[in-house]
């Protein structure tokens, strides 16, 4: 943030609350789990109120780890994979190492408006991840992000209308979130009533002279299967002049997905009698149960693909592919495959060709079919239509929180009350009454004067404090250090100090040391 709102200030995260993490108990201990303590793992979290947990360990079980016991009202944030992911913890609970947990202090930030300013920056603490298979934060980089504080009591009005108005796009959000679920019904029950003639019963009753429909099997529709073969490839999609072979993902989801494939080592041994071509019928012969066998007609092809071994071209005529489409994907089709298919594992089943040519459909009269389809496909281009309305609207959605928040943040969500007490102020306070309550202690640390020049009685000036400090070997020093080599006319040494922070270049910046539990001043590089 370049421009601050006026009586606004910058700090660290590190300066707004007590930072630390959690720990995973030995996992082959039993002793150590399904305890009465809530244990806590990433997706637990939720952004919002964390009421619960899947996990649970026991006291033994939080003595012999890194575990820690964390009081309700404790502020949560990912570190591993889904960086920036949020949670308030709702109870007393403890969490993993993957958990970073902030206990704020109180007195300078509002928790609310600190877990709103770090949801307003997810997306840019996911790109500060490292690592490989899983990219993770340290709490160092936490604790040194920067964060624009307000004035305390502009922080709990910021608060407030935040809770206001994300309640109410959250209500919007829930009203979207049920449209797909409307429009899978939707579907399923034009198809249900597209199979069994329901969908066209009038029509049916104007136009022909026999209402009954045949009962026949696949194989009386389908002249040929072709499947193809399991070959060792690299788990990437080819390239232009590359091959590859289609994955199961290719034909899951109703359309065609050949970015889901993978390549050749050896082009040389790419089946051309089994390249995958516009107008082909696909289907999975091994999937979930809730996915086997279901089918797509491919529309667009634009790489050197083939089959696998456990996706199968159906050869049949055009109309009979639209036809089997709906039919393997309404609720009577459903029932037959998945009463056809063997396997034990839930996670993978399989149907043979032979299970899949003794499916039974009812097969109507060709004008009667020739009507299902354009009325299928009209009513399926609306629920297309929709679907693309919910997507805009949802999207538009996600964009309006972050818009709100980023207002938030520039300090243009709620009017300034220039009777509240700078961050600045407020900051210094705090930082004075620490002071006060180190100065009252006995000083156990004595400091090597870096200047032999600058003599405790001397007078104290911007140009000899400057001097002290780029002549420090340190990287960074607290006021104790300053009063050994200037003596103890606070009041001076700290307004010098605020005067070096608000210059355009300031040479040093205050932090918070959670290992002194204090403020620290840092020399700036460069």
């Amino acid at each position: 943030m370049n421009q601050l709102p006026k009586g606004w200030d910058n700090t660290t995260l590190g300066a707004v609350g007590s930072w630390g993490s959690g720990g995973t108990p030995k996992r082959t201990n039993k002793d150590y789990y399904n305890g009465e303590i809530p244990w806590l793992v990433i997706g637990d979290l939720n952004d919002g109120l964390v009421y619960q947990s899947k996990n649970t360990i026991t006291e033994l079980g939080v003595k012999n780890s890194s575990a820690k016991i964390i009081e309700e009202g404790t502020l949560l944030i990912a570190m591993y994979g889904s960086i920036g992911k949020l949670g308030i913890t709702g109870f007393k609970c403890a969490t993993n190492q993957a958990i970073a947990n902030c206990k704020v202090y109180d007195d300078l930030v509002n928790k609310k408006y600190l877990f709103y300013y770090l949801k307003s920056r997810q997306e840019h603490l996911l790109s500060l991840g490292k690592g490989g298979a899983q990219q993770n934060i340290s709490q160092t980089v936490l604790k040194a992000y920067n964060c624009p504080l307000a004035p305390l009591k502009e922080q709990i009005r910021i608060a407030d209308k935040l809770d206001s108005i994300l309640a109410k796009v959250d209500a919007a959000q829930a009203h979207l979130d049920k449209i797909p679920n409307i429009l899978k019904r939707f579907r399923q029950s034009v198809l249900a009533a597209a199979t069994s003639g329901k969908l066209t019963k009038e029509w049916r009753e104007e136009h022909l002279e026999s209402f009954d429909w045949d009962e026949i099997n696949v194989s009386d529709i389908v002249s040929k299967i072709e499947a193809g073969k399991s070959i060792k490839c690299d788990e990437r999609p080819p390239g232009e002049d590359e091959f590859g072979i289609i994955k199961i993902s290719a034909v899951t989801w109703g359309t065609y997905n050949e970015e889901e494939s993978k390549t050749l080592k050896d082009k040389t041994i790419f089946l051309e009698n089994r390249r995958v071509k516009a107008g082909d019928f696909l289907i999975s012969r091994a999937n979930t149960l809730e996915l086997l066998g279901m089918p797509v007609i491919v529309h667009n092809v634009t790489k050197n693909l083939m089959l696998s071994d456990k996706v199968l071209r159906l050869v049949m005529d055009e109309i009979e592919k639209k036809w089997l489409n709906y039919f393997f994907r309404s609720p009577m089709g459903r029932r037959q495959i998945e009463n056809g298919s063997s396997g034990n594992q839930e996670s993978m089943r399989n149907i043979g060709q032979k299970a899949l040519m003794a499916i039974i459909l009812r097969n109507p009269p060709l004008d009667e079919k020739k009507e299902i389809i354009r009325r299928v496909e009209s009513l399926f281009t609306m629920a297309d239509t929709v679907e693309k309305q919910y997507k805009d609207a949802k999207a538009r959605t996600n964009r309006l929180t972050q818009s709100i928040l980023a207002k938030a943040f520039r300090g243009e969500l709620v009017p300034q009350d220039q009777n509240d007490e700078s961050a600045e102020k407020l900051l210094a306070r705090i930082l004075s009454d620490k002071e006060k309550k180190s100065s009252a202690k006995p000083n156990k640390k004595l400091v090597t004067n870096i200047d032999n020049n600058i003599k405790t009685d001397k007078n104290i000036d911007e140009a000899s404090v400057i001097k002290w400090i780029e002549n420090l070997e340190k990287e960074s020093f607290i006021n104790e250090d300053l009063n050994e080599s200037f003596g103890s006319d606070y009041e001076k040494l700290k307004k010098i100090l605020f005067a070096l922070l608000k210059e355009d270049r300031p040479i040093i910046t205050k932090v918070f040391d959670v290992a002194k539990k204090d403020f620290i001043f840092k020399k700036v590089q460069g």
